[in-house]
């Protein structure tokens, strides 16, 4: 098996969701019979909770519970109410999954699904992460089937569920992370051999769904980087950079804040109805590279099977659920698996394992600002400049690094005084630092950038400028006034006010934007057109003076991946979907010994080449 996992959501063909209450063996078998000789390793799949623990409650007079039965009037057959026959499906399962070298990331408490609820009678209208007798049988459910299932080898990992922040409705931080302990920590007590794989999506810095808890119950987080759900995805098309690289960008970034490995657990594109079938196969091949080269452990696909002659919730419900499989409804393989299975073929046949990406600076987010928007556009301005970053939760601390970017600050508490204290402190010793504001209040501010903020008033504000010859636009909420004390003025608006500045800092160096150039363009089209990351590229100029390969056409992607101070690895990503000429060039003293895949001198559209150099 390749240590970059290929694989995706499973539900049977026949039955999606019903699979368990309508087993069928043979057609189990033949799905995974072709999934597995197409490339697919691993496969996420879900005991549907409402199915395997069927509690009823039994009321005595007045609506009190006098106890609770399975399948309405049955006493249950072991003391966690889990049903034996869907645990012997289960079994089964496993055991043909082995048979075909398949490994299963397995959901266990699986009450949300596609837009439905799947949860045991006798909790209906409860609050499952407080009400105690949903704890108690989320407890026991975790406990039975854990102790039965772990036996099984093809077993690769568990997820608390799919979703679960979709279960109820979390009143605060402290409900969903006291919640996710309760149930990481049952996963573990059962089976302390596998690893507990988030299986959430949708988290955050400051929200109810955080990234820190994930980061402390969970060995892996997930990303379900679908382009249509997620903020400021869906503004360019899906052959182009934007959309591209949202899944790598959001799950590095999950990956960064937490300090742990982060898994493209489920991606798709929601159907025909956004892109055409050659299309949705180009997206997945640009994100099984991109991925791979940015240090994720794998891409899932959201899902085995098209479901179209499904008639049950939610497949009657919601459109979007019935065009996603890597099968048609025929198990007929669609370009989409074509493409897992040309990858899968790349990443089983070489024989080294890529080094970390290099990377230039640290992308900083703060308190008070879309922390999400600013670091996506961030990146997507990086990549087009030739740059790769990490990113930093401000507040939790600042990394050591040669060049910190802080995009788009926006609120009256950016970071905690010490925090602001200790970045200040390595600008000093040497460190660069990059500032844009939306509409901030920064303490020690004219110190810091050697501009005096003379005069401020609150508006809606825009023009052009010019930078590096390129002439461009800009908008902002917040108009500051400037009197440059010891900054150099790059660049003014119309009204000759500063627009982008320069200043020393100690040995260090503070670029100043004076609008928030990052989350502004998070609503312009066809972000891969304009100009603006000739900012980056100045700011990073040494940097990439450093770099062994570089290149002016903005959609590729570079990530240097060094094994020693002599060679490296150089993956080059098409972010688009149509071919380019990578006008590619190497430092003098690096030669290109090898090519181990695609082309030097174009790149197929949604391709990508990787190549070794040496000294």
């Amino acid at each position: 098996m390749s240590k970059f996992m290929l694989g995706c959501n499973y539900w049977a063909s026949h039955a999606g969701t019903e699979m368990w209450r309508n087993w069928n063996e043979e057609s189990v078998r033949e799905d995974l019979k072709v999934l597995s000789k197409n490339g697919i390793e691993y496969l996420r799949v879900f005991p549907n909770w409402r199915d395997f623990q069927p509690v009823w409650p039994l009321f005595d007079g007045v609506g009190v519970v006098r106890e609770y039965r399975v399948h309405e009037d049955k006493l249950p057959e072991n003391k966690y109410y889990i049903d034996e026959t869907m645990l012997q499906r289960f079994e089964l399962f496993c055991d043909i999954a082995e048979e075909f070298g398949m490994k299963l990331i397995v959901g266990i408490l699986t009450g949300f699904m596609s837009g439905r609820t799947f949860i045991p009678p006798a909790l209906y209208g409860k609050d499952l992460f407080k009400d105690p007798v949903a704890l108690n049988f989320e407890m026991k459910f975790i406990e039975g089937f854990v102790q039965r299932i772990k036996a099984k080898k093809a077993v690769y990992a568990w997820n608390p569920g799919n979703e679960c922040n979709n279960l109820s409705k979390a009143e605060d931080y402290n409900t969903a992370e006291a919640w996710l302990g309760i149930i990481c920590n049952a996963i573990r007590a059962n089976d302390p051999t596998r690893q507990v794989i988030s299986g959430m999506h949708g988290l955050s810095v400051e929200g109810v769904w955080r990234i820190d808890a994930q980061k402390a119950y969970t060995d892996m987080l997930t990303t379900h980087p679908y382009p249509y759900f997620v903020p400021h995805c869906t503004k360019d098309n899906f052959s182009d950079m934007r959309t591209l690289l949202h899944a790598t960008t959001e799950t590095k970034y999950y990956a960064d804040l937490s300090g742990k490995p982060c898994l493209v657990e489920e991606i798709g594109n929601l159907g025909n109805m956004m892109c055409d079938e050659e299309t949705a196969a180009g997206f997945l091949k640009t994100n099984m590279f991109s991925n791979w080269a940015h240090g994720s452990p794998g891409v899932i696909w959201w899902c085995a099977n098209d479901q179209m002659m499904l008639e049950t919730p939610p497949y009657c419900w919601n459109m979007c659920e019935v065009e996603l499989g890597l099968l048609d409804k025929n198990r007929k393989e669609k370009p989409l698996l074509l493409e897992m299975k040309k990858f899968s073929e790349f990443v089983r046949n070489i024989d080294f394992e890529l080094p970390k990406a290099h990377e230039d600076g640290v992308c900083l987010v703060t308190d008070g600002q879309d922390q999400w928007g600013a670091a996506y556009m961030t990146t997507l301005l990086a990549k087009m400049a030739k740059v790769n970053l990490k990113y930093a939760y401000a507040s939790n601390g600042i990394p050591d690094s040669d060049v910190y970017m802080l995009p788009s600050v926006a609120s009256l508490r950016m970071m905690p005084s010490y925090r602001y204290k200790e970045l200040k402190q390595k600008i000093h010793d040497g460190a660069t630092l990059y500032l844009s504001v939306n509409n901030p209040v920064i303490s020690e501010f004219e110190e810091l950038t050697g501009v005096r903020i003379k005069d401020s008033r609150t508006c809606y504000d825009g023009g052009t400028f010019e930078f590096s010859g390129k002439k461009m636009t800009y908008t902002k909420g917040r108009q500051f006034t400037l009197t440059e004390t010891r900054a150099k003025v790059l660049c003014r608006d119309e009204k000759q006010n500063p627009l982008i500045t320069v200043s020393e800092y100690g040995k260090g160096m503070v670029y100043f934007v004076n609008f928030p150039m990052e989350t502004r363009l998070l609503d312009v089209p066809d972000i891969h057109k304009t100009d603006y990351s000739e900012v980056y590229r100045m700011i990073f100029e040494a940097k990439i003076a450093n770099h062994v390969a570089d290149s002016d056409v903005k959609c590729i992607g570079i990530t240097e991946h060094h094994e020693n101070e002599n060679s490296a690895y150089i993956v080059l990503v098409n972010y688009s979907g149509n071919e380019v000429k990578t006008n590619l060039t190497i430092k003098p003293e690096y030669k290109i010994e090898k090519v181990i895949y695609g082309n030097i001198d174009n790149i197929a559209p949604y391709d990508a080449t990787v190549i070794r150099v040496s000294k």
